[in-house]
């Protein structure tokens, strides 16, 4: 019978099997067969005990009518006929021979097993047991017939002892049959059942192990432990493993040790004999031969069990292909020894850290750098590499990148202090980036030591500084004529009061002399301002940022500068200096740019022969011209002759020049101080005539 018939067949019966558990389904349907069979019990006996009615119901009706047979034929005869009767009737066995009673009192031997009573005209004239109440029994029949005008009637009913030895006995013991059969029925139906749902759940079993055999990547085996391990079992991954089919191993024709290289198969025998022995189980890798002749690596697992059936040992295991997997794994040792040489051929030191900050890799010139080896620091955290103020902010940098992408480090380059194992903190370079993996999350570093470039920059910086120094020297060098006659006119003023208060004093008049004295220190105070201005401008030596509006800047070279003009007969105009600008700078070394500017631009215009009024413009922009601004912009305009197209090639550059006796520095510097402000300095062409240089700096946030 094939499933679709068991289908067909169960579909007639109602599938509970998907509200209830199977051992609450093989209770139901059992107690359903307990229930049919019972109902056909009771049936059963309810039609025997119906017919056994039947058959004493006419049994005594027959009786009750022939003896009425009997009385009626009697008195018509003789009474001696009814004793003869009785005397050849077999129903007389149990008449006592004592007994001499004739005529109707005979009546009673005729059967033991019934009551009765004789009636004429509805007067009792005789009864068995006058103390029965007969004629209320539900048994009772009765035979009538008149004679000589009278009704005689006999009633007749069976005795309890009949009763009880005919029907209720055999109903009893009907009964009793019945009840131990639906008792064996419900019992044999669980039974059934039961094995039948472990039939099932026992298919179902193989079922499932058939198809997770077959969705594993390798062949699962039974075997006997005999000369070359024939096969009792394997899954239908033998032929791809090995090319022959599973009826060829399962029926003998290949056994697995021919299968063996030959070179292997004395270990193999070795490992596996002493598993066995030591009743453990065995793992091994050899080779096989397959069915084309090629080589495969395998690995195998497996365990001796002993037969339940024949106490006989037997091997269970699994067998896969990994000859791919070991060339795969000589590549990756291949390629990761040919990315350590690499790493360790890098001049830089290459860190690598998990998502907790732990190392794991240390190249050697991160070896070199820190002082540390690679034993000493792996799986500790890279924080021991840092000074105790970057240290402390170390895992919640890693924290808030892992949880938000938020990088503070990681994904950009960086200048850091570092820690050498002796504690010595020097300068570093360090970029960070992530390494995408599916297992965990891995942050490769790449540091390059900077104490070298950092001497260089700082020799570089103390370079520019003295030639910016020198630069202010020449400038004010340059501007000298007009801060001495600026600082000439203060001290023949003083001079001109002073003599005048003497005056005053010879003549008396000292009341005046308040209003003289305020005059020559006011014109005190203005060349010390002057000379001041110069003081700082011609100070050398290590100065700090400081947070100053651009106005003021802009205020104090223009007093400074305003002596040169005034003799190059130049106005300075201010533009563009309502709106505040706070930005941060050295303040001395901005206002050389400006002032180098404005000198540029004078000379420029002092050398033009243009004839117009002659005005250099000074202006402050903010940047961008809406809202937020950032930046600020400071423009020098000047209408002087311009500068030709392949000056402006090299204008920023060192040494060059349009001046005769210029040294060509005054641009370079210019172009370093504003850089490392964080700005920019450029040039345009001004319309007509004349040239426009500008700076841009970052505004204070």
């Amino acid at each position: 019978m094939n499933s679709n018939d068991k289908v067909k067949r169960n579909s007639f019966l109602p599938n509970f099997s998907h509200l209830l558990s199977p051992r609450r389904t093989i209770l139901f349907y059992s107690l359903m067969a307990v229930l049919i069979a019972a109902l056909f019990i009771v049936f059963i006996l309810i039609s025997i005990e119906s017919q056994s009615r039947k058959n004493i119901n006419r049994l005594t009706q027959n009786t009750a009518d022939g003896v009425a047979s009997l009385l009626k034929y009697d008195i018509n005869h003789r009474t001696e006929s009814l004793s003869e009767f009785v005397k050849s009737s077999k129903l007389t066995a149990n008449k006592d021979p004592g007994d001499t009673r004739s005529g109707y009192e005979a009546i009673g031997w005729i059967d033991n097993n019934y009551q009765f009573s004789l009636l004429v005209d509805e007067q009792r004239i005789y009864s068995d047991d006058l103390n029965s109440e007969v004629h209320n029994s539900k048994w009772k029949k009765h035979a009538s017939f008149v004679l000589n005008k009278q009704l005689w009637q006999i009633n007749i009913v069976p005795k309890d002892a009949f009763l009880s030895d005919s029907h209720y006995r055999i109903m009893a013991i009907l009964s009793t049959l019945g009840t131990f059969l639906v008792s064996f029925v419900g019992l044999a139906t669980y039974t059934a059942l039961f094995a039948r749902n472990k039939v099932k759940v026992i298919l179902d079993d193989r079922n499932k192990v058939g198809h997770l055999l077959k969705n594993l990547p390798g062949m699962a085996y039974q075997s006997h432990h005999k000369q070359n391990w024939p096969m009792i079992l394997v899954s239908d991954v033998c032929e791809e493993l090995t090319g022959w089919s599973k009826e060829a191993f399962e029926s003998g024709d290949v056994l697995w040790g021919k299968l063996i290289h030959p070179d292997d198969y004395h270990r193999v025998n070795e490992i596996v004999n002493k598993a066995i022995t030591q009743k453990t189980y065995f793992e091994l890798e050899y080779r096989i031969v397959t069915k084309k002749n090629n080589v495969r690596l395998v690995w195998e697992r497996g365990e001796a069990v002993t037969s339940i059936l024949n106490k006989d040992v037997i091997l269970e295991g699994f067998i896969t292909d990994i000859t791919n997997i070991r060339l795969a794994e000589k590549e990756i040792a291949s390629s990761h020894a040919f990315s350590d040489a690499i790493v360790n051929s890098v001049v830089e030191a290459v860190i690598t850290i998990d998502q907790k900050g732990s190392i794991k890799s240390f190249n050697n010139a991160a070896q070199d750098m820190f002082g540390y080896t690679l034993n000493e620091v792996k799986n500790k955290n890279v924080k021991s590499l840092m000074p105790p103020n970057y240290a402390d902010h170390h895992d919640q940098y890693l924290a808030n990148y892992l949880h938000n992408k938020q990088a503070s480090i990681i994904g950009t380059g960086r200048e850091l202090q570092a820690q050498r194992k002796d504690g010595s903190v020097f300068p570093i370079h360090l970029s960070v980036n992530e390494i995408q993996s599916h297992e965990d999350t891995m942050f490769v570093g790449l540091i390059r030591d900077i104490t070298q470039q950092r001497m260089a920059a700082e020799q570089t910086r103390k370079h520019i500084e003295q030639m910016a120094h020198a630069e202010r020297l020449n400038s004010l060098g340059e501007m000298a004529a007009g801060i001495a006659h600026e600082v000439n006119q203060p001290l023949t003023a003083i001079s001109l009061f002073s003599q005048s208060g003497k005056n005053l004093c010879i003549n008396g008049k000292f009341d005046r002399l308040p209003e003289i004295f305020e005059k020559v220190s006011q014109h005190s105070r203005r060349a010390g301002a002057v000379l001041e201005r110069m003081q700082v401008m011609t100070k050398q030596g290590e100065r700090q940022k400081e947070q100053v509006d651009c106005n003021v800047l802009i205020d104090d070279v223009v007093k400074l500068a305003e002596p040169d003009a005034t003799m190059r007969n130049i106005t300075i105009k201010i533009k563009g200096g309502e709106a505040s600008a706070e930005v941060c700078v050295d303040i001395v070394q901005i206002q050389q740019v400006i002032l180098n500017l404005l000198r540029n631009g004078m000379e420029a215009m002092q050398a033009s022969s243009l004839e117009q009024q002659k005005v250099i413009e000074l202006s402050i922009q903010l940047l961008p011209e809406i809202l937020p601004h950032t930046t600020v912009k400071i423009s020098v305009v000047d209408s002087g002759c311009g500068l030709s197209s392949s000056m402006t090639d090299k204008l920023f550059t060192a040494f060059s020049s349009t001046k005769k006796n210029g040294m060509g520095i005054g641009l370079s510097i210019s172009k370093s101080i504003i850089e490392e402000h964080g700005g920019t300095i450029h040039y345009t062409s001004n319309i007509p005539t004349g040239s426009v240089f500008y700076f841009i700096l970052p505004l204070v946030d």
